[in-house]
Formats: C-alpha cells, sequence, structure tokens
C-alpha cells in the first residue's frame, strides 16, 4: 500500500524532471537502436516482399502480440507493482510471487498454443480472410511460427522485463533489449534473403528466441535465476496479481484485437494491399512512441506506485505530461514536415499513397500522448477500474468511429477514428486535471493548447500538401523552442 502523503521532493518539479530525463536518456538509447533497425528492416521487407508483404507481417504482428497479451495474463505490471510492495527485504514472500506468475503463465501459453494448433484453419481464416493463402507461398505453418513465437516471448516481455523494472535496473532492460533487437534484426534479413515472405514469419519466431536469451543473460544480475524461476502457486500472491491481470489483460488484449478486426475489414474490403498501406502510419507510430514514453515507464511508474494519489504523485504525472507533450509536438511536425520524404524512404515508393495517411495519424497521436501519462498514473495508484474503462472506452470508440468513417473517406477512415477516440480520451483527462488545481496548471495547460495549436496548423499544411516552407520552418522552430526548454528545465536550480 503506498503511503497517504510525503513532502514534495527537494527540488520540486525540476529535482522530479531530472530524473525523468535521465530516465527518457537511458531509454533512448534503445529507441535509437530500434529505429534504426527497425527503418532498414522496414526498407527491405517492402523491397524484397512489397505491400502484399507487408500486408501479411502487420496481421502476423497484431497475431503475435494478441497472443502475448492472453498468454502472460498481463502479469507484468501487477509484478512490479508487487516487487515494489514487498521490498528487497523479504525474498521468501518476492520468490513465492514470481512462482505464482511463472507458473500461471506457463501453464495459459501451453494452453492457448495448444488451442491455436487445434483450431488453426478458422483462426487463420478470421485473421487472414478463407481465400488469402490459397494466393500466396504462406503455408499454415508458417503462421503457427508466429503462434510458436508466444511462449518465449512472454518469458521474455512477460516475466523478466518485470523483474527488471521491479528489481530497479532499467538500465539492465536496455542493454538486453539493444542486444536482442539487433541480433533480430541481423537474422530477419538472413532469413527473408533465403525464405522470403515464408521465412517473414520464422523470422518473428527467432527474434522471440533471441530475446528471451538476451534477457536471461542480463537478468542474472537483478536476481538469482534459481530464486526467478520456480515452479509452486501462492493463492494470496495469485489474488493480489490477478487484480492488475485482469485490468491490463483486457486492455491490452482488447487493442490488437480490435486493431486485427477492422485490418479484416479492410482486406475484405480493399485487399491485402491496402492493409500494406495501412501499416505504414501504424509502424511510424511504434517507431517514434517509446522516445516518448520511456520517462513514464521508466521513471513515472515506478515513482508513483510509491508515493500514491499525492501531491507527490500527481507532481511526477504534471511533470511527465509536460515533458512528453513538448517532445511530441516536435517530433509529429518534424514527422509531418518530412513524410514524402520518409515514406519511400523507409519502405518504398509503391507505399508513397500512405503518405496521406499520415497527417490524420499523426494529429491524433497528439491527443494520444496528452492521455496516456493519465493511464499509467491510474495503474500507478492501483485504480484499476479507471484504467480498464479508459482503455475499453477507447477501443470501442476508435473501432465505431473507424468503421463510420471508412465508407465515407476510405484508409484515411482508420486513423480518423483513432483520432477521434485519442481526442476524447484527451479531453476527460484534462478536464481531470483541472478539477485537481495543482500546483503549476496554468503553465501545464499552456503548453498542451499551444502544442495543440502548432500541430493542427502544420497538420492541416500537411494534409493540403501547400507552403511546405512554412512546413519546414515550423518544424525547425518547435523543435529548437522544444530542445532548448528541455535544456534549461534540466539544467535549472531548484
Amino acid at each position: 500500500m503506498a503511503p497517504e502523503a510525503h513532502g514534495p521532493p527537494e527540488g520540486g518539479h525540476y529535482d522530479v524532471f531530472r530524473h525523468h530525463f535521465r530516465a527518457f536518456f537511458a531509454g533512448s538509447v534503445f529507441s535509437i537502436t530500434r529505429l534504426a533497425t527497425g527503418f532498414v528492416r522496414s526498407k527491405y521487407v517492402a523491397l524484397v516482399l512489397g505491400t502484399t508483404g507487408v500486408g501479411f507481417l502487420a496481421q502476423a504482428s497484431q497475431l503475435q502480440i494478441l497472443g502475448i497479451s492472453i498468454a502472460s495474463l498481463s502479469m507484468a505490471v501487477g509484478i512490479i507493482n508487487r516487487m515494489g510492495a514487498i521490498g528487497t527485504g523479504n525474498p521468501g514472500r518476492e520468490r513465492r510471487l514470481l512462482s505464482t506468475a511463472f507458473t500461471v503463465q506457463t501453464i495459459a501459453s501451453l494452453t492457448l498454443l495448444t488451442g491455436a494448433v487445434l483450431f488453426s484453419r478458422p483462426l487463420i481464416a478470421a485473421i487472414f480472410g478463407p481465400d488469402t493463402l490459397a494466393h500466396s507461398p504462406v503455408s499454415r505453418l508458417d503462421i503457427l511460427a508466429v503462434v510458436f513465437s508466444v511462449p518465449l516471448s512472454v518469458v521474455a516481455s512477460g516475466f523478466l522485463e518485470a523483474v527488471f523494472f521491479g528489481g530497479g535496473r532499467y538500465d539492465l532492460w536496455v542493454r538486453a533489449s539493444i542486444w536482442a533487437t539487433v541480433l533480430g534484426f541481423l537474422s530477419t534479413l538472413g532469413i527473408i534473403a533465403v525464405w522470403r515472405l515464408p521465412g517473414a514469419f520464422w523470422s518473428i519466431f527467432v527474434s522471440s528466441a533471441l530475446l528471451a536469451s538476451s534477457f536471461l543473460f542480463f537478468v542474472r544480475r537483478v536476481r538469482p535465476l534459481r530464486h526467478i524461476f520456480g515452479v509452486g502457486f501462492d493463492w494470496p500472491e495469485a489474488n493480489a496479481l490477478v487484480r492488475f491481470s485482469v485490468a491490463v489483460l483486457v486492455s491490452g488484449a482488447i487493442v490488437p484485437a480490435a486493431r486485427l478486426w477492422v485490418n479484416g475489414r479492410i482486406i475484405s474490403s480493399f485487399g491485402i494491399d491496402a492493409n500494406g498501406l495501412l501499416a505504414v502510419p501504424f509502424a511510424m507510430n511504434a517507431y517514434y512512441t517509446p522516445f516518448l514514453t520511456n520517462s513514464l515507464w521508466g521513471r513515472m511508474h515506478p515513482a508513483v506506485t510509491r508515493t500514491g494519489p499525492t501531491p507527490e504523485g500527481r507532481r511526477e504525472l504534471t511533470t511527465a505530461l509536460r515533458l512528453v507533450v513538448g517532445l511530441a509536438t516536435a517530433a509529429i511536425v518534424s514527422i509531418l514536415f518530412l513524410k514524402d520524404l520518409l515514406v519511400p524512404l523507409a519502405y518504398s515508393r509503391a507505399f508513397l499513397p500512405a503518405a496521406r495517411l499520415l497527417p490524420m495519424q499523426l494529429f491524433g497521436d497528439y491527443f494520444y500522448f496528452v492521455a496516456f501519462p493519465f493511464t499509467v498514473y491510474a495503474l500507478g495508484i492501483s485504480r484499476l477500474r479507471v484504467y480498464l474503462a479508459a482503455w475499453v472506452g477507447y477501443t470501442v470508440v476508435a473501432v465505431i468511429a473507424s468503421l463510420v468513417l471508412i465508407p465515407i473517406v476510405g484508409l484515411v477512415g482508420v486513423p480518423a477514428g483513432y483520432a477521434v477516440s485519442n481526442a476524447i480520451g484527451a479531453a476527460v483527462a484534462i478536464t481531470w486535471l483541472v478539477s485537481r488545481r495543482e500546483e503549476g496548471l496554468a503553465g501545464t495547460l499552456l503548453i498542451v493548447a499551444s502544442g495543440l495549436a502548432v500541430v493542427a496548423i502544420q497538420s492541416w499544411l500537411a494534409w493540403r500538401g501547400m507552403l511546405f516552407i512554412l512546413q519546414g520552418a515550423i518544424a525547425v522552430v518547435t523543435g529548437t523552442v522544444v530542445l532548448a526548454a528541455v535544456w534549461k528545465a534540466r539544467n535549472a536550480s531548484p
């Protein structure tokens, strides 16, 4: 249980900001590695496999994400919170916690794997379409390779990652992730070069195996392996974990499930190539989002877990909000300015139509970055019903809005639907923040409003394809102002 009251930390917002900045910088090393390797991999896959191959892999990736969410029972956040609550002075209790989580996740992974193999045909038909594979070199076994990767990813991302964070070794998680990313990148290029599209599915399995191996190598410096991997079940720890598990499982599974379903409608209406184009804006989001959320998971979530719903905890929230919104504004206007260069550079000229989707995608992303810190805060203070309601509401609204807009505006209806949902979430979050009347509220609202104005103008100009020089000026000025403000805040005296 988090303490009920804490005094403000020495240095107030500036001291908190420095901690957020360090977490952001440490995680950015991994994000840069992921961005560089992902950029080259996307380019390679696009050139070798084309829009059809990218469309297949987009569905395969969502299938893996959904499988990991279900098989891990989304226990990672619960493990982190429970390790923080138990502390380092009670290794026996922590061992019972870890053995319970590992045992339950292992049983869930094996059950999912068995079910996917037995019902593989209807599963494949639901995700890729009943006749799609008949006209491709992809086999049932190739797609099952993605399912086989799930238990390995559960061990890494669903269990060991929580041990890194719960043990306070974010730095080791970064190092393990970098090694896994680089090795997975090299193996993917080699496998696709030899086996083409079927090899792309197997590269997902190999990358998961490398991720699990890298995490196993580095996690030994956090806790002994015999302490981490045990078989057993403890009812009190299971009851504590299940509260987090249900909330995060539903939220973690509903988003990829909804995206799979919406993408399935796109494949049925426009073909697999259209799904390849739609993968571009979502991939762009996946590449730059970790840069902006590093401080939330590396600093804010563990800190709020300790402090609870106190003035100190809300100070963590507002500091994270300011940092994320400022950096998001600079990133979004820059990507919009360079979109017509980035898309063919990252993929190929065949993907240029996808550039038309980016203004709406990135405009909606801004609202996402405004709302997301509040969901992490709710998770940190164990407001699980609020967290669950936020993600379920976000997904339901996004799906409904997308389905309504697709017949009207085509593919752009998908990012537009998510933009509508993000905007509603951001409005609710800011309304709550205003009701709290925290210190520095006016400054926080000014940062959010200024960022929205800049992003809205740049999105409109990019959508219309006009005043390219003005777009460049907005990107340069915004980036300079944001970086200068961040650097000044980092070095400011308390």
